[in-house]
């Protein structure tokens, strides 16, 4: 069933810029909705993949077991994101871990309509592939932030990445709503939760942040990324 809601949320995600009113409700065709409740196993790692998804509403982690039995955070993702295309790519299984959040919901398309949009919808084959490189670049960001000895240095990164996939700007400063837990940022971000609690406590003193409830605003957000990411 075609809801204008539903037309409306399409034309506003990246995965459907430049795409005509006809190509965006025949994309709308392909999609189902799926509803996953907080901490559902969406997919796991060596699961068959069969199924692509674009997050309509809420958060989703993508994770792996380390070797110790940990759970490592690749990535959060949230509404106008979407994931679960690389196994359908390459016809492997899923490399990774996709969990719940929070109450989500999702499109799904299934791994057939997937290839076949891939062939007949041009825009939605370069928008996908600017996304990859948009993930390789921030993906290469935080994998640099690791070898880092500042923990200071990682959490900054950490809000540099957030701000790239699901900051909203406004008035120039970048406003994070609902973020994850300090646990999960904290296990993202790679220090422990009480270093990350302290350093969150510390940007704000010094007005690097401003916490409204589980919303994170960075005032004067290009200051930020000139001043902490592009200092070198």
């Amino acid at each position: 069933m075609i809801t204008e809601k539903k037309i409306d949320f399409l034309k506003s995600i990246s995965l459907c810029e430049e795409m005509t009113d006809k190509d965006v409700i025949n994309f709308s065709q392909h999609c189902l909705l799926k509803r996953c409740p907080k901490r559902n196993i969406i997919f796991l790692e060596q699961d068959p993949g069969n199924m692509f998804y674009i997050i309509y509403d809420g958060k989703i982690k993508i994770t792996k077991i380390s070797n110790e039995g940990n759970e490592v955070i690749l990535s959060i993702l949230g509404p106008g994101d979407f994931f679960g295309e690389m196994s359908l790519l390459d016809n492997h299984r899923r490399n990774a871990n996709a969990i719940a959040l929070e109450d989500v919901e999702l499109f799904t398309i299934s791994r057939n309509e997937f290839l076949d949009l891939l062939h007949n919808n041009t825009a939605f084959t370069f928008n996908l592939l600017k996304t990859f490189a948009i993930r390789l670049r921030t993906t290469d960001i935080r994998v640099k932030s690791f070898f880092l000895d500042d923990a200071q240095q990682k959490a900054l990164i950490m809000l540099f990445d957030m701000s790239e996939k699901m900051g909203i700007v406004k008035n120039g400063d970048m406003v994070l709503k609902d973020m994850p837990s300090q646990t999960d940022l904290a296990n993202l971000t790679g220090i422990s939760r009480e270093t990350l609690s302290r350093i969150i406590k510390k940007f704000e003193m010094n007005n690097i942040i401003k916490r409204d409830g589980k919303n994170i605003i960075i005032p004067d957000y290009r200051d930020f990324v000139e001043k902490f990411i592009n200092e070198e």
